[in-house]
């Protein structure tokens, strides 16, 4: 989206003021400040001390001053929504969000940017939520900053875990610690007790603490694993991985907090997307990926 527009309902004494009632963040704000012309009045330039009237109609242009450059890539993107405001796709197990050493062209990122060149001038990519490289389903990247900045995502995952999951419900509330030793963060996260902690920092290594909060829901149970359905309130790193190991039910197949081969069987099956300022509201739902259907076939059902 280039451009956005909205009627003034009152009289201002600076244009300012009718941008923060109306919502705009202070950094989008702020960039509109930076250059001459992003700011129009009933199609006249103005700046942020200029008045107002009520029946006014304000004009921002939101088009960014440079683009996101990265690498050329094939990657094919599996596109499930488009608008002026976003870009919803499919993403793939094995498929970084965002460029790595290991992952440095073959990555969502440069494969989004491939795709808007010649579709939006100065494209930047801001993806509204990352998904580890391991985990499967719905991205959303926000095509300008309006959108960016004032959209909530809100995304519901599936998962099979090891073993029966016995909670039809469960709220899991345990800070997750990202542990530090000469500067370098291990990549494994985890619930520590108040002794392990102190254990760590006496032989020098840094833990840093974050609240998280899980919800999971217990879809069916299988005779050796249990397909769930969860929603995040935090968006810590590994957070669900994380979080069902600590109980005791790690993922199936997760290399990093259990035995597992292969990968962690993680999806992001859906999102919704609000973005209140232009009344915008959506849910996008992404199918179970190969490996999640073949690993359900596989298993008996348990009634209970």
């Amino acid at each position: 989206m280039k451009n956005f527009s909205f009627g003034v309902k009152s009289d201002y004494k600076h244009a300012y003021m009718a941008l923060k009632d109306f919502g705009l963040s202070e950094s989008l704000i702020s960039f509109l400040r930076k250059k001459a012309g992003r700011l129009l009045r009933n199609g006249q330039i103005i700046d942020m001390s200029s008045s107002l009237k009520s029946g006014d109609q304000i004009t921002i242009n939101l088009e960014d001053d440079t683009s996101t450059e990265l690498p050329i890539s094939n990657l094919k993107l599996d596109i499930l929504f488009e608008n002026d405001c976003f870009l919803v796709v499919n993403k793939l197990a094995g498929i970084s969000c965002i460029p790595s050493k290991s992952h440095y062209n073959e990555n969502l990122a440069c494969a989004v940017c491939e795709y808007m060149k010649n579709r939006q001038p100065n494209f930047v990519y801001r993806v509204l939520g990352r998904l580890d490289k391991d985990t499967s389903g719905v991205v959303v990247i926000a095509k300008d900053r309006l959108s960016a900045e004032n959209a909530s995502v809100t995304k519901t995952y599936q998962a099979i875990c090891q073993g029966e999951f016995p909670f039809d419900n469960l709220e899991i509330n345990l800070p997750i610690c990202t542990i530090t030793k000469d500067g370098i963060n291990q990549q494994k996260r985890q619930v520590l007790s108040q002794t392990q902690k102190a254990n760590l920092l006496e032989k020098g290594f840094s833990v840093e603490e974050k609240p998280a909060l899980t919800f999971v829901k217990k879809l069916k149970n299988f005779a050796n694993c249990t397909l769930l359905e969860i929603t995040l309130q935090t968006g810590r790193t590994h957070q669900i991985r994380v979080h069902m190991a600590a109980l005791g039910f790690p993922l199936l197949n997760d290399p990093l907090y259990s035995t597992g081969a292969s990968r962690a069987l993680l999806h992001c099956k859906s999102a919704t997307i609000c973005l209140p300022i232009l009344g915008f509201k959506k849910k996008i739902s992404s199918p179970l990926p190969a490996d999640f259907q073949a690993q359900l076939k596989t298993e008996l059902p348990k009634f209970k």
